[in-house]
């Protein structure tokens, strides 16, 4: 079946998760499912989220450690959507069984954001169901938001973007709908204990063509809408979302970019300025201070 734009991809965007366990298990959790895929950790230097210590890998990936109650041992990781599309589908379920084997009890998902991409209706046709109460959800219609750039380009070249989001900001569900990339997309986010049973739900599965069918169970639970647009998107059969580049790539493409438009003007000033011996020192400096978050680009991978 296929949406606006083709067939309709579903994947995993957003994940975080809290473990009552020390430091050491941190590293080798870490180590043990992620370190191959984003890199070693650099450490920011500063805090947040009650946490004294943030570390962070590639595509923002972030390991909070040494939560401010010290009667309190525990660690967070976050896996944004960007570095959630270069996780491998079956690393969600090894680390399900990873979390239930070494902390059972003791750990809980906080964040899941489920995208539904090419889905076969449009950020207006969902307004006008909600609008006209074509749907059916514990929602509250107030809780509606709807905001568009008639003139803002998406990312295929297209004019005019448009995004509404359904259900309250303090709730532990809500959906978002928005064009801003050319296709259409549908982001499901659940947090706390609904993120806990949905993820539960999903990552304790080991067959990953059963997930569609789950996500869009969890997802009609939330809200269910009597058109035949939903219908089409609720029966289609989907394919999960395929890893295309790696976080090495992608890191690479957006130093190079940032490179090209931020530095380039004015190093050309320095080259054509300066005598190569203090370029050359320049670079040299440059290589003493990056660093271990360029350790995956360089090819390096040290113990931590």
């Amino acid at each position: 079946m296929n949406g606006e734009n083709g067939e309709i991809n579903f994947r995993v965007h957003w994940l975080s998760f809290t473990v009552h366990g020390s430091t050491r298990d941190a590293f080798a959790l870490y180590d043990n499912f992620f370190r191959d895929i984003f890199g070693d950790l650099e450490d920011l230097g500063h805090g947040g989220r009650f946490f004294k210590t943030i570390l962070k890998g590639l595509l923002e990936v972030k390991l909070y450690l040494d939560f401010s109650n010290q009667d309190i041992e525990c660690f967070q990781i976050e896996l944004p959507g960007n570095a959630c599309d270069h996780i491998p589908w079956d690393y969600f379920h090894a680390l399900d069984i990873y979390l239930q084997a070494n902390f059972e009890g003791q750990y809980k998902y906080k964040r899941l954001d489920l995208a539904f991409d090419n889905v076969p209706f449009t950020p207006q046709e969902v307004q006008s169901a909600i609008e006209n109460e074509n749907y059916r959800s514990l929602a509250k219609k107030k809780t509606l938001k709807f905001h568009g750039s008639p003139f803002e380009e998406r990312e295929n070249g297209e004019i005019g973007t448009y995004t509404i989001e359904f259900g309250s900001d303090k709730s532990e569900r809500k959906i978002t709908v928005y064009n801003k990339r050319g296709y259409i997309r549908l982001e499901f986010q659940v947090t706390n204990d609904r993120a806990q049973i949905v993820a539960s739900d999903l990552f304790g599965e080991s067959n990953i063509t059963k997930w569609y069918e789950i996500m869009i169970g969890h997802l009609r639970d939330y809200i269910d809408f009597d058109m035949p647009w939903w219908s089409e998107f609720i029966e289609s059969n989907s394919r999960a979302w395929a890893i295309i580049s790696t976080p090495k790539e992608v890191s690479k493409e957006k130093l190079t970019e940032w490179i090209e438009t931020q530095v380039t003007p004015a190093l050309s000033v320095l080259i054509d300025t300066e005598p190569p011996e203090i370029i050359e020192a320049m670079i040299r400096r440059g290589r003493n201070r990056r660093g271990p978050r360029y350790n995956l680009l360089l090819g390096e991978v040290h113990d931590g």
